[in-house]
Formats: C-alpha cells, structure tokens, sequence
C-alpha cells in the first residue's frame, strides 16, 4: 500500500525540519527540545491518522470494487456452451414451455435441440404432432400411440426413426398396422392390454429385428402353444411380463439368447422359469400377484441361472404360507446371486437368529438390500443383528448391508446409530448404507455418499448415510 502525495510531503518537511536542527541547538536548550519532542508527537498522531484514513478509503474502495465486478458478471448459467446447456434441458423436457420463456438464448437452444421434440402422443392435435415431428429433426422418436395410429401415412415414412414405441388399449388394430411395416431401429416396446392373448400378437422379429427392451403388461399366455421366443426377436435384452393368469410352457422351450433382465408379476413364476433358457440371465425381479397353486419343486437343474447376480424380491411384501414357500424356492432358484433385494417382512425367513435360512442357498452373496424399514420399529434391527451374529457362527462371509426406510409425510424418526444394536450390526457386517432413515450420529462419523434431507410437504425424500466408527 503506496502512502498519500499529502504523507509524503508532511514526512519530507519533516526530515526538512529535523535535518536543519545542529546537536548544539538541542542540547543547549532545555525548552528547545522539549518543544520539539512535542512538536514529533503532534506529527506522529497526525501521520498515524492519515494512514488510518488511507486504510479505511482503500477497504471502501475494494467493496465498490467488487460490486461493480459482481454486478457486471455474466450468470454462471450463461457461461454455459450450447451443448452443455442441451443435455441439461433434455434433463427437463416436461419443463419445456416454461424453458422457452426464459431467454432468447435459451429459446435458441430448446427450438435446435431434436430430442427435445422426439416424444409425441398420437393424442395430442394433429398439428402439434407435425409440428414436434419437424422440430425432431433426425432425432430417434418416442411415441405414445392409444387405441389406433390416426395419419399413419404421415408417420410411418419416418419408420427407421420410431426408437421407443408404447401401445396402450386395442392393440390388434394398432400391430396389424405396424407388423406390415419394418422398424429397424426400435429398441423399447410397451404393449398393455389387459385380457389379450400374445396369440394374437404379430411376430416381432419380422417388424422389430432390433428389439432391446420389451414390456408386455396385462397379456394372457398364447391360447395355442406358442412359445414367446418365437413371437420376439433374439436380441431381446430386457422382458418384463406382468398377467392375472399364469404362463405355462414346455420345459426349456422358450430360447432367449441375449436376455440380460428378467421381471415377472404373476402369481406363480416357476412355470415360466422352467420353460426358458436364458444363458446371459444376469437380474431377475418378481412381483406376486394372484395365485391359483404354487410350484412346490423346480424340475431345472442347480446350475440353470447359475449367471444370474442380482435377485430383487423387495415387492414381496404379503407374508403367506404360500408366498414363505415361493420366497425360498426361489431363493435354491437363483442359488448363484451376488446381491439380493428383499421386503422386511422375510427378513426372519431370509436371515433367521438360529439355524441355516434362505441365505444360506446363496452361496455367492456379497451384498443385501432390506426394503420398506420402518425406523420408529426396533424390532428389524434387532433381527438384523441376532441373524447376521447366527451367520458369522456357522462361518459365513460378512455382507455388505444397505437398509431403505420408507418415507413418510408425517413427522421424521430419528434412529439413534450409536445403539448397541449398532455397534453390533457394524461389527458383522463388511458395511452399513442407510438410505431413507434419518440417523443421529452418536459415535459414528457419516461418510456421505449423498445426503439431501427433505422435509416439508412431500416428507422425506432422501437420506443416504454410510456408517463408520469414528
């Protein structure tokens, strides 16, 4: 900090003034000096005032400075590239009226972005589809077709564009329609109709070659012996059936090369499990529904989805002779699993406090996922510890464990982690995610992977802890 023209020249008058004294005049002179010791002190408070002044100007003008910076920034946002602020708006396309009024940059980007445009319902106005089909561009298209196709000759041309395709209410007319036409790059079906037969379905290799991902809710098996691989094509990845009726084919009659996911709601799975063969078989997800008899064996071989890693049966959520029944066949099923995902409610029979449980069929498991706690309950706490102690004394390896709570719109319970039931569930477990359940720390630190608490109006939305002894 540089002083003041005005404290140079009072410092160089002073150097001035004491220069042109001579050590006699001083000396000689009692009052002399002592007038001018006084004469030093008066400079000395004057000086030390100046460059308190000068101190205080220069911290104003540092806050001037910068406000007049701050207020000629450009807005983080807006230092953004096109291409960047693209992928965030496609991350809130239903926002899309709203992100139109906010700029002209902003209208800009929506009005160039295709995808932004690629996701047409067939119920909205003719005008309004034509006018997202041109803004689309080349974009894959998404479309929402109800009952029937209305213009088809306006869309079928832009066929090898049709990337995801839903098909909801009569579906006979709307397939006829498009089997007789090719789809080349269709990857997501959805085909809800409920009571129909997959008899009547078109096959889909001939129409879709390409299909990834397919969805058929509320279908009944085909009346006639048709087996479904012979309806989908050998690409197909991902199949997810829910029916009121259950499916019942040959044993290994239904080949599904590619298959990687596999979810089923219906109320007794083992049929279906038995008719196919799916090699790649990787995750396996089970919604009960409705129940006429339950398979009581499975004729497969141990080995048959050896491959399968992940099993989710957290929507298992009704206790049942017959559900405790299913919930172990499958648990010999799926023998090969990594990770498991179940509902709370089978915790004693997954994970019981003595003796062998379901588990114990999952020779592989290296992680679980218990669904829908209750954290006001300490009751599932308690199991957790008694069956995952009763684990480690029959030698079995440490789990990786994550709990998810349910959420709640009512007031939020806090779960004390520094419980010795806890402590204890620490110390036989490999680690401990809680999700969903607000935690007070006690002795442990928290090493967030995310946290986010939301209380108000929606209740808690998320919580996600990881435990660790501090």
């Amino acid at each position: 900090m540089l002083p003041s023209a005005k404290t140079l020249i009072s410092i160089t008058s002073l150097h001035f003034e004491l220069t042109k004294l001579r050590p006699g005049d001083t000396m000689g002179s009692l009052s002399g000096a002592r007038a001018m010791l006084a004469h030093l002190q008066r400079r000395e408070l004057q000086l030390l005032q100046e460059l308190s002044d000068v101190r205080k100007a220069l911290a104003a003008q540092k806050v001037v400075l910068e406000e007049l910076v701050e207020a000629s920034a450009v807005p983080y946002i807006n230092r953004l590239p096109n291409e960047l602020l693209a992928e965030i708006f496609l991350l809130c396309r239903d926002e899309r009226r709203n992100l139109l009024m906010v700029s002209r940059r902003w209208r800009a980007v929506v009005f160039d972005i295709g995808r932004m445009w690629s996701e047409i319902d067939m119920l909205d106005s003719l005008t309004k589809r034509k006018l997202c089909l041109k803004r689309s561009r080349e974009a894959p298209l998404t479309l929402h077709i109800s009952n029937f196709i209305p213009e088809p000759d306006f869309f079928f041309p832009h066929a090898n564009r049709w990337h995801n395709l839903s098909v909801f209410g009569i579906t006979e007319v709307t397939l006829g329609m498009i089997s007789q036409i090719i789809l080349p790059s269709l990857r997501h079906l959805v085909l809800s109709r409920a009571g129909t037969s997959l008899y009547d379905v078109p096959a889909m290799r001939s129409w879709a070659p390409a299909l990834k991902h397919l969805k058929l809710i509320d279908w009944d098996p085909p009346l006639l012996p048709r087996p479904l691989s012979q309806i989908v094509p050998e690409s197909l990845e991902e199949l997810l059936i829910t029916t009121s009726c259950d499916w019942d084919f040959e044993k290994d009659s239904m080949h599904f090369p590619s298959l990687r996911r596999l979810t089923l709601g219906m109320g007794n799975p083992i049929p279906f499990l038995e008719a196919i063969v799916a090699p790649k078989l990787a995750f396996f997800s089970f919604d009960p529904g409705e129940k006429e008899s339950i398979s009581e064996t499975f004729t497969g071989t141990r080995t048959k989805f050896i491959n399968v890693s992940h099993l989710d049966l957290s929507d298992m959520c009704e206790v049942s002779q017959e559900n405790l029944q299913l919930f172990q066949l499958l648990c010999r099923v799926f023998c090969g699993i990594r990770h498991a995902d179940i509902h709370v409610a089978y915790l004693r029979r997954f994970i019981p406090d003595r003796g062998p449980g379901a588990i114990d069929h999952c020779t592989y498991i290296e992680s679980l996922d218990i669904q829908h706690i209750i954290p006001d309950s300490v009751q599932p706490f308690q199991d957790l510890v008694y069956g995952f102690e009763n684990r480690l004394r029959l030698g079995r390896r440490k789990l990786h464990l994550k709990l998810t709570g349910k959420c709640f719109l009512d007031e939020v319970v806090t779960v004390n982690t520094s419980d010795t039931f806890f402590q204890r569930l620490q110390e036989c477990c490999a680690s401990v995610v809680l999700d969903g359940i607000p935690v007070s720390p006690g002795r442990f630190a928290i090493v967030g992977e995310r946290v986010a608490l939301h209380i108000g109006a929606v209740g808690l939305r998320c919580y996600n802890h990881r435990l660790t002894r501090s």
